[in-house]
């Protein structure tokens, strides 16, 4: 197993009021990992070639992993960083997002998992486009993956809140749910993710080294039963204190 460790700024856009910097980091390659980075914008040609330490990642760059490969990349704008975990398999590429907008991500095939600090108010969010949908995630551990084969998405919110739309409905997701979609069908109805499923957030490398602290599950809010109601003759909790 060859580990590959880099990294690398790459995208500095100018905005209002000042500059919005959006870095894009390859952090970690493992094993076979190759990117397509078209330069030249006369020509849409493919040409996908071994991963270097001290690339850059553009808008329109690809990534892809084969047989037990994977790679990380992070994205980072101001203090809000987004670390993406590209699973065996898999191709995605930056999509062409314009100034002050959505960082997009364009999953091909495979699985990306997502770690993203960002709330609503942080700029330059992000999105995961496929054929059979898009998500968008808020302060979330997410995956997201698709099969070209059979056209469907799989979304999997771990933590935080996720939302799965495409040309037929939307669902927002919790955590521990995940919901399918198809190019032809609308987001399912959430269910609950499998302890397996679980497991596997649970055991992704950044966990294990304590870089990233998984976070707890929000309590529901709690009903109250009829059981709890106290005798009579038993006094009224005090409300103050001595």
């Amino acid at each position: 197993t060859t580990i590959v460790v880099a990294a690398v700024a790459v995208v500095m856009l100018t905005g209002s009021p000042g500059p919005v910097a959006a870095d894009i980091s390859v952090q970690e390659m493992v094993n076979r990992v190759e990117s397509d980075r078209p330069r030249d914008p006369a020509t849409d040609a493919v040409n996908f070639l071994p991963a270097v330490l001290g690339q850059d990642l553009r808008p329109g760059d690809g990534l892809k992993t084969y047989d037990a490969s994977e790679a990380r990349v992070d994205i980072v704008v101001g203090s809000s960083s987004r670390i993406t975990r590209t699973k065996p398999n898999t191709l995605w590429r930056l999509g062409q997002f314009a100034l002050e907008e959505d960082t997009i991500i364009e999953l091909k095939r495979g699985r990306v998992f997502l770690f993203d600090d960002a709330d609503g108010t942080a700029p330059r969010p992000i999105k995961i486009i496929t054929p059979a949908g898009t998500a968008f995630p808020r302060s979330t551990w997410m995956s997201f993956a698709y099969d070209p084969v059979t056209e469907e998405a799989e979304l999997q919110c771990f933590r935080g809140t996720c939302v799965f739309e495409n040309d037929f409905g939307t669902q927002v997701l919790v955590d521990e749910q995940k919901s399918t979609a198809t190019v032809e069908t609308a987001p399912e109805e959430p269910l609950g993710m499998t302890s397996e499923e679980t497991l596997v957030f649970e055991g992704l490398p950044e966990v294990k080294t304590g870089e990233v602290i998984i976070p707890t599950v929000e309590p529901s809010n709690p009903t109250t039963s009829p059981t709890q109601t106290p005798p009579a003759t038993t006094p009224p909790p005090s409300l103050t204190t001595a």
